[in-house]
Formats: structure tokens, C-alpha cells, sequence
């Protein structure tokens, strides 16, 4: 929420009809009657004179601190544990987000600066789950699970989208970074009372639930003891695999997350009410449909009716090549509203499918490395969080007509399919070799000898006469 509630509010921060240079003719070419009801009819404008380009920086700004932080969050995770620096991660958070208003009528500069902090605080939240979720999710039902845990994100969007955008319409842009800023301590509370590193340290849990995630996951003990392999990372083409889909998946995310409210504002011409409630909606369903194929893919695995391999590129596929489909149809149908906005809903909502595809994938391939794989993988790929924006803000510079934008959407669809078809290829579930050689030279154990279920761990500790 807080990394992206300025994606909606910088619609009521700028003075788009001051923008210099801004061709205001070729925005109006969807233009409609103001009389129609979610149009607008009298738009109230900012104060702040940035164009697309501007716009973009300041949006994309947020991604030049994330990039660095992810890479060593999933690492220090590993290695400190998830619980307290998560929530000292999350009250920096709070603060810089409640110091935004004030640094945005300095200058830009400085609401870029805060930006590039609140990237630097949040860079490091995401990989710090992953090494959590390799201590307390069993592999039967780690798909669930880490779905569940990261379509929060999504919940987050849809919750900073509605909110954001009634908030800035009704109270000013600056009650949503001051009100926002405010959650986190909230977040914080509820999240030491009810979060612990491992099972091993939890005052709340059975012996007996506490044996079972023990001896059904990577223990927290020998996580830490592990030295990355990197050379091995490095030469292996399922990390590449992973590494590049993830590029296309965070191309086509913030692609819409960042350039949607404002395509919706300047060439579907909704007002800042109506474009929080409609940006909002694809991110609902997203949630909804990333929760459902998570179930279906537990089940479909269970009962060996597909292998992991085989469902993770399924589904990906579907996360990839659906939206990439929605995109091409949208270039084509000019300014048909609800055929638009049914696309790109379903565009979004396809999307939702990666939970059971790549963004599980690295706790597939090394569940010892979970954190410093995806914090190496997500802070390379996230160059594109921040390109993709920069790429439409230059496309649509001075020219917010509908050509412009269907170069936009081609292209992120290109890149989707593109990246579908190296996954299908050199992807894989399989765990790496490296991950299992490094824990073995450390212990000097073997871990894959463990119960599938909670059953067979009660069953198997039975003493026997």
C-alpha cells in the first residue's frame, strides 16, 4: 500500500492542463459528454507542475533503493531472522511515508529522495519472507501457503488503490501519506505479537505441530550455518530462467500498477473517485483468482494427477500469455470504455496465476537459499519496475492518444510471451543440486528423509515395543 498509494494520488497532485507542452487535443480524442455519469466534468488539478516524464521519475524513483536492498534482504533474513527486521523495516516505512507532503512542496527532488528511501526501507520486506516461509510451510502445502502470504501484496494494492483515491478526494492528496504513514504502527504491533522465525521459538504452538514443521521444512538453525554457493547460482539455467521471467512479469505489474490510473484518467477520462474504484478492481480479482489456482495447483500435485514442473509452466503460461492476449485485444478496440476496462480487469487478474508459477519458483529450487535467491532475482529484475514506467512516460510524452499507448501494450505483451516461452524451456522444480551439496557439507546430513504429512510424522514417532 504505502509503496504505491502515489501511483493514484499523483493524479491529484499534478496540474495535468498546465503541463507545458502537454497536447491536450490528442488527450481528448476518447473525450465524452460531461454530462455521462464517472466523466469528468469540472476536474479539480494539483499544484505541482511535472510532466510525464517527472511523473515517471517520481514513480519509478521508489525502485532505485529497492533495487539494492533486495538484493541482501533475503540474505540478512537468513542470517539475523525475519521478525525484528521486518518491523524495524516497516516503522522506517511509516515515517518517511508521513514525511512525504512535506518534502514534495520543498521540491520534487526531495519527493524523490523520500521516494528512493521508502524504496531502500521496503526493498528488503519481500526476500525477508521468503527464508520465513521456508521454516514454516511444509512442502505439501508451501504453495498455499506462500500464496496466501504474498497475495497480500495484492490486498494491499486494492485496499491503498480505493482508499488513496477517496482519501485525496475528499481530504487532500496529503491525508493519504499522512493516514497511511500512520498503519504502519498498527502493522508493526500485530506483527510481533503474532510473527516468530521458526516453530523452535513460537510460545503458542504444540510440541507436536512443532515437530512436524520442523522436521517438514529447513529448519532456521541450518540456514544459517549455509555459505551461498554463488558460482553455482550463477551456472544454473533454471536461476536465468527464473531471473527473466520475472523481468517480463515485473514489466507487465508495474507497467499497469503505475501507468493504469493514469490511462484511465487521460484518455478513458474517469474522475479520481471512479478511477480508484475501477484501478482497484483488476487488483481484487487478481487476489481472488491467484488464491484459486494456488488451491487447484495443491490438489492437482497431491493426487499426482500433474507433476510440479508441469503445473508450475502451466500456470505461468496462463499468467503470462492471458494478459499478454488482453493487451494486444485492448491496442485494437480505441475507446470502447467497457470493452477496455473488461480487458485490462482480465489482464490483471490473469496475472495472479504467477503465485503458482515463477513466484514460488525459488523456494522450488533451493528451499535453503529461498531468501537470497529471490532477493537476487527480484532486485535484477526490478531494473524493469522502474524502465517500464519510464519507457510509456516517454512514449506519451506531449501525446496522450491512443497509437501511443498501443505501442505501450504491444510491447509489454511481446515481453510477456517472449519470456512465457523461456520459462517453458529452461525452467524447472527440480531442487538444485547446489542447494543440496551445501547442506549436506555443512551438517553432513541428509534432509529428504522427511514425513509428507502430519500422520506419518505422529505415526513414525510412535515408539515400537
Amino acid at each position: 500500500m504505502l509503496r504505491l498509494n502515489v501511483n493514484i494520488v499523483i493524479v491529484a497532485m499534478v496540474n495535468y492542463t498546465a503541463i507545458p507542452h502537454t497536447n491536450i487535443t490528442a488527450a481528448e480524442e476518447c473525450g465524452y459528454a460531461s454530462s455521462e455519469n464517472g466523466t469528468e466534468t469540472s476536474p479539480d488539478e494539483g499544484e505541482f507542475l511535472w510532466d510525464e516524464r517527472l511523473q515517471s521519475l517520481v514513480t519509478g524513483s521508489f525502485f532505485w533503493g529497492y533495487i539494492v536492498t533486495q538484493l541482501t534482504g533475503g540474505r540478512l533474513a537468513e542470517r539475523i531472522g525475519t521478525k525484528y527486521m521486518f518491523a524495524s523495516l516497516q516503522i522506517t516505512v511509516g515515517i518517511v511515508t508521513v514525511c512525504l507532503p512535506a518534502l514534495a512542496k520543498v521540491g520534487v527532488e526531495f519527493f524523490i529522495m523520500g521516494r528512493i528511501m521508502l524504496g531502500l526501507a521496503q526493498g528488503a520486506l519481500v526476500p525477508s519472507m521468503q527464508p520465513l516461509i521456508a521454516r514454516w510451510a511444509p512442502a505439501a502445502e508451501r504453495n498455499s501457503f506462500a500464496t496466501f502470504v504474498f497475495s497480500g501484496c495484492q490486498m494491499g494494492t486494492i485496499l491503498g488503490t480505493v482508499c488513496s483515491g477517496m482519501m485525496a478526494d475528499n481530504l487532500g492528496w496529503e491525508a493519504v501519506f499522512y493516514i497511511e504513514g500512520s498503519l504502519s504502527l498498527v502493522v508493526v504491533s500485530a506483527w510481533l505479537f503474532f510473527i516468530y522465525d521458526s516453530p523452535s521459538v513460537h510460545p503458542r504452538i504444540s510440541r507436536q505441530e512443532q515437530e512436524y514443521l520442523e522436521s517438514s521444512t529447513v529448519s532456521s538453525a541450518k540456514a544459517r550455518k549455509l555459505r551461498v554457493p554463488w558460482k553455482s547460482i550463477m551456472k544454473s539455467p533454471p536461476c536465468w530462467a527464473l531471473l527473466s521471467a520475472t523481468f517480463g512479469y515485473n514489466w507487465a505489474l508495474y507497467m499497469l500498477l503505475t501507468e493504469l490510473p493514469i490511462y484511465m484518467r487521460n484518455i478513458m477520462h474517469f474522475n479520481l473517485k471512479s478511477n480508484s474504484l475501477l484501478s482497484a478492481l483488476p487488483w481484487l480479482l487478481m487476489w481472488i483468482f491467484s488464491l484459486v489456482v494456488a488451491k487447484i495447483s495443491d490438489v492437482v500435485v497431491r493426487r499426482d494427477w500433474i507433476s510440479v514442473n508441469t503445473t508450475r509452466k502451466m500456470f505461468n503460461t496462463i499468467a503470462f500469455c492471458g494478459p499478454a492476449l488482453c493487451l494486444t485485444i485492448v491496442s485494437f478496440i480505441g475507446c470502447d470504455r467497457y470493452w477496455t476496462l473488461a480487458m485490462l480487469t482480465l489482464a490483471v487478474s490473469l496475472l495472479g496465476a504467477s503465485y503458482s508459477g515463477i513466484l514460488i519458483n525459488h523456494l522450488d529450487l533451493a528451499p535453503n537459499f529461498a531468501g537470497t535467491l529471490y532477493g537476487l532475482v527480484a532486485g535484477l529484475a526490478c531494473i524493469s519496475s522502474w524502465l517500464a514506467p519510464l519507457v510509456v512516460a516517454t512514449l506519451t510524452e506531449a501525446e496522450q492518444t491512443l497509437a501511443r499507448w498501443r505501442i505501450a501494450f504491444l510491447l509489454c505483451a511481446a515481453i510477456l510471451t517472449a519470456n512465457a516461452v523461456v520459462f517453458i524451456l529452461f525452467g524447472s522444480t527440480e531442487r538444485q543440486e547446489w542447494d543440496r551439496a551445501a547442506e549436506e557439507k555443512a551438517l553432513n546430513g541428509n534432509i529428504d528423509d522427511i514425513p509428507a504429512s502430519k500422520h506419518q510424522l505422529l505415526k513414525s514417532a510412535t515408539p515400537t515395543s
